[in-house]
């Protein structure tokens, strides 16, 4: 038979509830005695060593040599903006289309044409009308000087003007004097009434060299911009590589403390000495990561001065950039709807789509024009003048000579120029050309072409509209995200440093390991850089949102940026 005593089991767990709070309330206890002890050892022994001297960070030897050069983000940007190559390339192009425009307009340019010419023939004579003085053959002598001037007009219409010169001798006989000089004038214009009246192809080819010069320019902006997120990320870049040197000093500041005090403990004999290797080596490691940290910090200045200078003998180079900016939490509010609304409006993509569109109805408008009927009026008026010698014939009945030319008419070419504006020898006319296309393929191919293409840009427009839309949402969720990390990285860097604190107190106190301290420091080495590289993704970030609304750009940094291609040294 079993007996049972039901008053045991809560006096037992009394017991225990007692010996915890016995137990918790003496460890401190522990620890304190176990300090005041080692304080009375320290002591006893010889003042503790110094420790070995930290290197100078690039940021310390540049103050110290006097290379430093102290940038803000606004003096990066600036400097970014007068001298980036790519910037300076992209700057070049509006000079080049507006050449391109000047070419367009080429075709109003007007032109003149002189012609000069000599010519002699000989022929036999096989007509009674066409006999010569010279028998058996006939000889014709022809000299020319002509002036003609051409003009395109901006209403589809061309203008010519034409002064033509001749000086005409002949051994036939029925010509009634020889030489012969004519000179004569024509003014003609000519005005398309139907096709060719709104447009043509010389304005339609000045509508899209304009286009292009607006493509330029929204490309040379989002160039810009993409330059300043560029370099004020590689700028906060900067700022994270100095700061991360920073760290890993003073982590081996931690482990050159954990191996001097390790070797005093080694001395008295509460040590063992695979302590102070274990305190040795994490020596060691830590001054590799600071030797790693310091090349971080070149490589992200080298990669920093080739965004600000195009020009490798430039005084910069000699100089060490020494960032102003601190990455100091600032929080970035902004309302999504607001981010959209100023990313739709600004975006430089959208607005070279509506300029694409642009081209394809101007284009629709050329090949609409093709297929009207061809209606032109042209007009036209001009004088002649002719001049020769004497011609005379016998009067059979009186037996005297007779002039059978206008005695006008008599003389040389300077004869012949008075008669042009004096004589009243005058031509005009009037005429109307039409041309009626019955069937015309390959505009209405081309037509066709276009106005699928119009359809095409347009899907591209909502497609990209729904891109940037995505884009800027985000990069506002990523903005959110990473000031959670900013805010998680702080309050979990001060656990490490109260369990760094702690742990050298149990170290001390002889109720940890060597290895713990060290494992402790290494893990606040870590939550400080964590913490750093979190502030720099915040930073980013925000400069990530304000490229995709296309907000960097001021109006002072691109006229700075307009003058970059002026400030590349001379090529060869």
């Amino acid at each position: 038979m079993k007996n049972h005593f039901p008053s045991s089991r809560p006096a037992f767990t009394v017991l225990r509830v007692l010996g915890l709070i016995l137990a918790v309330s003496t460890f401190p206890s522990q620890i304190v005695l176990a300090q005041q002890a080692q304080a009375v050892q320290d002591a006893q022994l010889p003042p503790l060593p110094p420790l070995p001297t930290l290197p100078l960070s690039p940021t310390e030897k540049a103050e110290k040599d006097g290379t430093a050069l102290r940038l803000s983000l606004k003096d990066v940007t600036k400097l970014a903006l007068q001298n980036n190559l790519d910037i300076a390339i992209s700057d070049t192009n509006e000079a080049y289309y507006q050449q391109v425009i000047v070419q367009a307009h080429g075709p109003y340019d007007p032109s003149v044409t002189l012609g000069l010419g000599v010519q002699s023939s000989k022929s036999p004579n096989t007509n009674l009308a066409t006999k010569s003085s010279l028998g058996s053959f006939s000889k014709t002598d022809t000299a020319n000087w002509n002036f003609l001037f051409q003009q395109n007009v901006k209403t589809g219409g061309y203008f010519t003007a034409s002064y033509n010169s001749s000086r005409y001798a002949s051994t036939q006989s029925f010509f009634l004097f020889s030489p012969q000089y004519n000179a004569t004038t024509t003014l003609s214009f000519t005005q398309p009434l139907r096709r060719n009246f709104r447009i043509d192809q010389i304005r339609g080819t000045i509508k899209l060299a304009n286009l292009d010069v607006k493509t330029n320019d929204s490309q040379f902006r989002q160039k810009v911009v993409d330059t300043i997120a560029n370099i004020q990320g590689q700028y906060w870049d900067l700022v994270g590589a100095i700061r991360n040197y920073e760290i890993k000093r003073d982590a081996v500041r931690f482990a050159q403390i954990t191996l001097r005090d390790n070797r005093r403990k080694l001395e008295i004999g509460s040590l063992a000495s695979i302590q102070v290797t274990e305190a040795q080596a994490a020596e060691a490691q830590r001054e590799l990561d600071l030797i790693s940290a310091e090349e971080m910090v070149y490589n992200a200045e080298n990669t920093l001065l080739s965004l600000v200078s195009n020009d490798r003998n430039a005084e910069i180079w000699h100089k060490v950039v020494i960032p102003t900016e601190a990455p100091e939490f600032v929080q970035y509010k902004v309302d999504l709807d607001t981010a959209i609304d100023t990313a739709l409006k600004n975006r430089p993509e959208l607005e070279q789509l509506d300029i694409a569109l642009h081209r394809y109805e101007i284009n629709q408008r050329m090949s609409e024009d093709m297929r009207k009927w061809q209606v032109d009026l042209r007009s036209s008026f001009g004088t002649a003048g002719v001049a020769g010698p004497q011609s005379y014939i016998t009067d059979p009945i009186t037996g005297q000579q007779v002039i059978l030319i206008d005695p006008n008419l008599v003389g040389g070419i300077g004869n012949a120029y008075k008669l042009l504006f004096t004589g009243g020898y005058t031509n005009w006319g009037v005429s109307f050309n039409v041309v009626i296309p019955l069937r015309n393929r390959t505009v209405d191919a081309q037509l066709a072409q276009i106005k699928i293409g119009k359809r095409q840009q347009l899907m591209r427009r909502k497609s990209t509209e729904q891109q940037i839309q995505t884009e800027i949402r985000n990069a506002v969720q990523k903005i959110e995200t990473n000031r959670k990390q900013v805010d998680t990285a702080k309050v979990s860097l001060g656990f490490y440093k109260e369990q760094l604190i702690g742990e050298e107190k149990r170290f001390e106190a002889g109720l940890s390991q060597n290895f713990l301290v060290i494992q402790r420091q290494n893990e606040l080495s870590a939550a400080q850089n964590t913490e750093l590289q979190a502030l720099i993704s915040y930073k980013k970030s925000i400069i990530a949102l304000q490229k995709a609304m296309s907000t960097l750009l001021e109006s002072s940094d691109f006229e700075i940026a307009k003058t970059s291609s002026d400030n590349v040294p001379s090529l060869k």
